[in-house]
């Protein structure tokens, strides 16, 4: 009570104050008498009196205030519990109107897509008109076809009837040339001994002959031998004189050697642009022979021997190692002395060579293309206009064009083409495509609508039928007909 009434206890000090003082005084002064003291004491009971008058009248306003602020406090909780009250009655009216709006809007929706639908199944005058025209180059495309398909058909069996035709022709001509062949050597062996026979022993002679005419010895052949008719069905094209067994065409650059000696006869040799010579012995159809003039012309190095075969092949090694052979239909084979790097060129103008990493390196001439196969299984194809084709192992295959548009081929069958400007297309299994665009855009194409996706969310979609549908991030969506007339458009 002190605390709430700091007031009452200044007084309460001073009172007890006076009091300790009446008693020094009373037992200071026995003397003052009764009177003194009465006087003392009802001044003191005056003032107890006045400060109890004034505790009940603050207890009674302390009293008062209680109670006011208790029904402060109840009239609050009772406003709360109305507010609680009207706040589910809210939340629940809401609730209720959401789910209203919500069926109506599932409604209209269901709406629009029956109609939708409905538009996009009824095709219009102009759809229908253009139905029948497809309609009609069908059965047009159908008869043309079954009329090709007939003239395909006879047409085959023309061509199948020639390449048999063909085919016998090849073989009776390929039986004759044999036999021309064998009357070619036989021809060339009694030449040859006779004209052993009348030569002189001079030793090793040299000579150039000149490349407008043949050696004298040639000149003597009879032009109605059996040899100049072997030299006509030669499927190779090449003139072989039946004398020496040399061809006929021979670049004027290409020397001719002779060699002469009394038990022995020389043969000359040429493919396209060499001249070679093989020693060859009265008694012996083919051997070796050691020469001491530098080696064939294409190496630059000097020959050790040479080797001439039935078959009109010629064989040379040379000091170095290397081995050279050259066929009759102008192939030349070069081995490297250590046996792993090989270089074939063909009689067309092809290279194919063989290096010691096991790469295959093979150049077409005609098509000026080279084609490189490592021993990994990658295959790698270098065109003349610059393009550039890699096939894996595993069956991807990547192309580069000459714009530097990269085009890989997948084993699985799905495309995928990267342009010089950052668009990449890729085509699916099932023939769509997508398109994904430098500027964040992408594309998809179907058989049945293309789309396109914007950056900023926006999605637009095209119908084969010709109607557009655009979906906004802020959930609008807007439809139109193939005549870009607005069917809906709906904004939240």
């Amino acid at each position: 009570m002190m605390k709430l009434f700091p007031s009452l206890k200044p007084k309460q000090n001073v009172d007890s104050r006076s009091r300790h003082e009446t008693k020094l005084n009373t037992g200071q002064e026995d003397s003052g008498g009764d009177t003194v003291r009465s006087q003392v004491l009802r001044e003191k009971l005056v003032e107890l009196e006045t400060e109890i008058e004034r505790f009940r009248a603050e207890n009674a306003s302390l009293t008062k205030l209680r109670e006011e602020r208790e029904c402060a406090l109840q009239n609050l909780r009772k406003e709360i519990s109305d507010f609680e009250q009207q706040k589910a009655k809210e939340l629940l009216r809401l609730e209720e109107f959401k789910k209203e709006e919500t069926k109506k809007l599932q409604k209209e929706r269901k709406v629009f897509e029956k109609y939708a639908t409905a538009a996009r199944a009824i095709p219009d005058k102009k759809e229908r008109d253009e139905i029948q025209t497809l309609k009609q180059q069908i059965t047009d495309f159908h008869e043309d076809l079954k009329r090709k398909e007939a003239k395909w058909s006879t047409t085959h069996g023309r061509l199948r009837n020639q390449i048999e035709a063909l085919t016998k022709e090849n073989t009776e001509l390929r039986e004759e040339i044999k036999i021309m062949e064998r009357f070619r050597l036989e021809t060339w062996k009694r030449a040859e001994a006779a004209e052993n026979r009348k030569a002189e022993p001079s030793g090793m002679k040299l000579k150039r002959p000149e490349c407008a005419s043949p050696p004298a010895r040639l000149q003597k052949t009879p032009a109605s031998s059996p040899v100049a008719q072997a030299e006509k069905n030669n499927k190779n094209g090449k003139n072989y004189s039946p004398a020496k067994g040399k061809q006929s065409r021979r670049p004027k650059s290409a020397p001719a050697v002779e060699l002469s000696t009394p038990d022995k006869t020389m043969m000359t040799l040429e493919d396209s642009s060499r001249t070679f010579m093989v020693e060859m012995s009265p008694n012996e159809t083919y051997g070796l022979s050691k020469l001491s003039a530098p080696g064939s012309e294409g190496s630059g190095e000097e020959m050790e021997r040479e080797t001439k075969y039935p078959d009109g092949k010629v064989e040379k090694l040379l000091k170095n190692g290397c081995h050279l052979i050259f066929y009759p239909n102008g192939t030349r084979k070069e081995v490297s002395s250590d046996g792993k790097t090989l270089t074939v060129t063909f009689f067309n103008g092809d290279v194919k060579q063989v290096m010691a990493d096991q790469r295959v390196i093979y150049y077409y001439a005609d098509a000026q293309t080279t084609h490189t196969t490592y021993p990994n299984g990658l295959e790698v194809l270098h065109f003349s206009n610059g393009q550039i084709e890699k096939h894996y192992s595993d069956g991807r295959k990547e192309i580069t064009f000459p714009d530097q548009t990269i085009k890989n081929l997948l084993a699985d069958g799905q495309e995928e083409s990267i342009f010089p400007d950052g668009t990449i297309v890729r085509v699916q299994r099932d023939g769509n495509k997508i398109i994904e665009f430098n500027n964040g855009q992408r594309e998809l194409h179907t058989a049945h609508f293309k789309r396109r996706e914007y950056p900023d969310g926006t999605i637009k979609t095209v119908y084969a039928n010709g109607h557009q549908e655009t979906k906004y991030v802020s959930g609008r969506v807007r439809v139109k007909d193939k005549d870009g007339n607005v069917i809906m458009d709906t904004k939240l």
